[in-house]
């Protein structure tokens, strides 16, 4: 039994370092080590398709699982609006408080390799966030990331907390490479870290990425607005 339950817990954190470290690479390498264009965008493809499709490959071939539809219900879905809303008026009253300590000038520059300075792109960049990309995270920090974290910790809040750290990992580097400073960086961090461990939540509770994804894609929407003011 001991055995059986060191070979979940191996491939499960397998599984974790295979899909969870790609979003941090993909936004190293774009803003960091690369500075062309093209090549940060088809790395960008290249990074989000695996992230897509090795946990669905991990689940049905590995695994051995059946393909299944993640559900949701009223109760979930009001969880989930009421939190976006919330955590999106906290991100806009923390704009306000702080936003004139942003070096924007930095950010911008910093933003041109990926082509979202451009109105055309940044837009389609938008969509994409608010309704595709914040889906896309769900799959993988909610649902899989915290499902293999609590498979190797054996606790729901373990798994919620590995998940939740992995996701601020991801967005306080980029933040950092777009021209945060340390403490601003922090401030952030803290804000990442509640928003995630709160979606980690809804996941476990409610069993369903859509009650994450709606909160989630609230959250984008005040982001990107904010983000559209700052460029354009």
């Amino acid at each position: 039994m001991l055995a059986v339950i060191m070979d979940q817990r191996n491939g499960a954190l397998l599984a974790l370092l295979l899909v969870g470290f790609v979003p941090t690479l993909s936004i190293v390498f774009t803003i960091k080590i690369n500075d062309n264009e093209l090549i940060s965008q088809v790395f960008f493809i290249v990074c989000k398709l695996w992230i897509l499709v090795f946990p669905t490959y991990w689940y049905l071939r590995i695994e051995g699982n059946h393909l299944s539809w993640s559900s949701s219900t009223s109760e979930g879905l009001i969880f989930g609006a009421i939190t976006g809303i919330v955590m999106s008026a906290i991100i806009v009253v923390m704009w306000i408080l702080f936003g004139d300590t942003i070096d924007t000038e930095s950010m911008i520059t910093e933003m041109e390799s990926t082509g979202l300075t451009n109105y055309k792109i940044y837009i389609v960049g938008m969509m994409y966030w608010i309704f595709l990309n914040s889906l896309l995270e769900e799959y993988v920090f909610r649902w899989f990331i915290t499902v293999k974290g609590i498979e190797i910790f054996g606790s729901e809040v373990k798994g919620i907390a590995l998940s939740a750290s992995m996701f601020t990992l991801h967005h306080s580097i980029a933040l950092h490479l777009f021209g945060f400073i340390w403490w601003q960086t922090l401030v952030a961090s803290v804000g990442l870290l509640s928003a995630a461990a709160i979606w980690s939540w809804l996941y476990v509770r409610f069993k369903s990425i859509w009650v994450c994804w709606l909160s989630h894609a609230i959250c984008d929407v005040a982001v990107f607005g904010i983000g559209y003011m700052i460029i354009f």
